[in-house]
C-alpha cells in the first residue's frame, strides 16, 4: 500500500548553503511519526517544504499518491488535508480567538456578512475538544503563551486534516494540557489521521509516537520503531556522540553573599512574595502555568508595576521602574518568548547581540570593531550556528535564536541573570550547551534565576528551587531534596 506521504530526495539551500541533502521521509495513514534532530538539523525546513512555505531545490513531495507542485501555497496544502502548527506562534494579537482560527474562512450570512455567532460557536466547539473553556471572543493578546498554543492547535484541526505536523507543540503546555494533547493525537490516529511530531522532549516520544526519524546536519540518519530504542539511543543518533548529564549539588558558595533580594511583592496576582539569590547560585522557580512566576520576574525587571515591594542589589535598594533601570542595575532577563520580546527578528546577529551593551554605553564612543568582536566571541562561546554576524536573526533555527537572546545579556555584563524557559524549543545538544554556559556563569559569580516548566530541567541544573502556586511561594527545596513529586506537591498546593 502506498504511503500517505512520501518525500523523496529533498534538497534545499539558503544563500548558497545546503541545509537538506537528498532527504527521504515517509508517513503512513494513522501513524504518529516523531521527527528529531538538533537545532539546524533541517527538521523545520523539511516540514516547511511539506507545508508549502519553502520550495525545495530538488526532490518530490508525494501526498495521497500525487506529486504536489513545487509552487503549492500553504492554503492549497491546507485544502489538500495538511496542516502545520509552527514552533513559533503565528497568531494576530489584535484579533479574537475565533477570528484567528477562521481567518479568511469566516462563516457568512446569506447576505454575505460574517456570521460572528456561528464563528464563535464553532471556535468554542474546537477548543472544547482540546479541553479548553476560553471565551473565543477574547483577544489573543490577552492570552498566556500556553493558551495561544492551544489556539494554534484548534486552528490546525479546524481543517479536515489527513496529516497534521506539530512543531514543538508541548514546549509551553502544562502537564494537564500535554495529557489532553496526547489524548487528542491518539484520537486523530484512530481516525487514520497521520501526525508528524517534532519535539526535543525525547521522553515524550515513547508516550505518543510509533516511529522516530532522525536528521543530523541536513542528512537522513535513521527511522526506528519507538519500542526498539531508548531516549539515550535517540539522543546519540541526533548528535553523533553519547550524551552525559552531571548531577547537581547543593550550593557551596558564601551563603551571606546575597546578590538579589526581593521583598513583599504584591499586585493583583502576586501575594507578598520575597526571596534571595546569592552570588554564584542557580535558583530555580517551578509551578504550574498561572502560578505567577513570569509575572514576578517582570516586576523585578521593571516591566510590571507592583502595588508593594522592594528590590535590593548587593544589599542596596534599587528603584527599577523600567527595563532601562534594570539594565543599569546589571540585571538581565532572557524572556520566555524570544520572538515577541527577546529579539529584533528583522535585524542581524551583530545588532541583537550588542543591543543591551549599546544601551549601557550610550554617550561613549565604541567602534564597530568592538561590537563585531563582542559578537564573534559570543558565536564561539555559545556555538551559534550561522553564516556570519551579519546574518538576519529570523533566518536562524529556534535554538540558535535562543542563544543570541542569551548572548546579548552576556555581552552586557549582567551580574544577576533571570532566564524564563531558557531551553524552550532547544534540542538536546544545544540544551547541554546552555546548561554548561549557565554553570560557567555561576562559577564566575553571576547570580542566576531560572523559571522553567520542565521539571527534569529544574532537577538537572538548579541548586535550590522555589515553588509557586497562585501567586504565592508554597515551597522551597534544596537540590538534595528535589524530586518531581515534591515539586508537584507544592505546585498544586495539596
Amino acid at each position: 500500500m502506498a504511503k500517505l506521504l512520501n518525500m523523496q530526495g529533498i534538497c534545499k539551500s539558503f544563500f548558497g548553503v545546503e541545509v537538506l541533502h537528498n532527504v527521504d521521509f515517509s508517513v503512513d495513514k494513522g501513524e504518529v511519526m516523531a521527527l528529531c534532530g538538533e537545532n539546524g538539523a533541517g527538521k523545520s525546513t523539511l516540514m516547511k517544504i511539506l507545508a508549502g512555505i519553502y520550495i525545495q531545490d530538488a526532490g518530490d513531495v508525494v501526498f495521497k499518491g500525487s506529486i504536489i507542485p513545487k509552487n503549492a501555497t500553504p492554503l492549497e496544502m491546507h485544502h489538500l488535508g495538511l496542516s502545520m502548527i509552527h514552533q513559533e506562534l503565528n497568531l494576530l494579537n489584535e484579533l479574537t480567538i475565533a477570528q484567528n482560527i477562521f481567518l479568511r474562512r469566516e462563516p457568512r450570512t446569506p447576505a454575505g456578512f460574517i456570521n460572528f455567532n456561528k464563528m464563535n460557536e464553532d471556535a468554542a466547539a474546537l477548543l472544547a475538544k482540546l479541553g479548553e473553556k476560553i471565551d473565543p471572543r477574547r483577544k489573543v493578546r490577552e492570552l498566556k503563551i500556553a493558551q495561544k498554543q492551544m489556539v494554534e492547535i484548534a486552528k490546525a484541526i479546524s481543517f479536515n486534516v489527513e496529516l497534521l505536523v506539530m512543531d514543538e507543540p508541548t514546549s509551553v503546555l502544562t502537564g494537564k494540557e500535554t495529557t489532553i494533547l496526547f489524548d487528542l493525537i491518539g484520537n486523530l490516529a484512530s481516525q487514520d489521521i497521520a501526525v508528524v511530531y517534532i519535539s526535543h522532549r525525547l521522553k515524550e516520544i515513547s508516550d505518543v509516537c510509533q516511529k522516530v526519524t532522525v536528521l543530523r546536519d541536513g542528512y537522513f540518519v535513521a527511522t526506528k520503531n519507538v519500542n526498539e530504542v531508548t531516549v539515550k539511543d535517540i539522543a546519540t543518533l541526533m548528535v553523533g556522540r553519547e550524551i552525559t548529564e552531571s548531577a547537581v549539588t547543593d550550593f557551596t558558595g558564601d551563603p551571606d553573599a546575597v546578590m538579589l533580594e526581593v521583598k513583599n511583592v504584591t499586585d493583583h496576582m502576586l501575594q507578598d512574595v520575597g526571596f534571595k539569590v546569592r552570588r554564584g547560585e542557580i535558583l530555580g522557580f517551578s509551578g504550574l502555568v498561572g502560578a505567577g512566576r513570569t509575572e514576578l520576574m517582570e516586576v523585578i525587571f521593571g516591566i510590571r508595576k507592583p502595588r508593594t515591594g522592594q528590590v535590593f542589589i548587593n544589599g542596596k535598594p534599587v528603584a527599577v521602574r523600567s527595563a532601562i533601570d534594570a539594565i543599569k542595575s546589571n540585571l538581565g532577563f532572557v524572556t520566555e518568548d524570544r520572538k515577541e520580546t527577546g529579539l529584533v527578528l528583522c535585524r542581524d546577529i551583530n545588532e541583537n547581540t550588542n543591543y543591551v551593551f549599546w544601551q549601557k554605553n550610550k554617550g561613549m564612543f565604541k567602534s564597530r570593531k568592538v561590537y563585531t568582536a563582542n559578537t564573534k566571541k559570543m558565536i564561539e562561546r555559545l556555538n551559534i550556528r550561522c553564516n556570519s554576524p551579519a546574518q538576519n536573526v529570523s533566518n536562524l533555527s529556534g535554538g540558535n535564536q535562543q542563544k543570541v537572546a542569551l548572548a546579548k545579556w552576556l555581552v552586557s555584563g549582567a551580574k544577576v541573570l533571570v532566564m524564563d524557559e531558557p531551553t524552550r524549543g532547544v534540542d538536546v545538544g544545544a540544551r547541554q550547551e546552555i546548561y554548561r554556559i549557565i554553570k560557567e556563569l555561576a562559577a564566575e559569580g553571576v547570580a542566576i534565576v531560572i523559571v522553567s516548566s520542565d521539571l527534569p530541567e529544574i532537577l538537572t541544573i538548579c541548586e535550590r528551587v522555589i515553588v509557586m502556586h497562585e501567586g504565592r511561594i508554597t515551597g522551597m527545596l534544596q537540590s538534595s531534596e528535589l524530586t518531581e513529586s515534591k515539586v508537584m506537591y507544592y505546585a498544586t498546593n495539596v
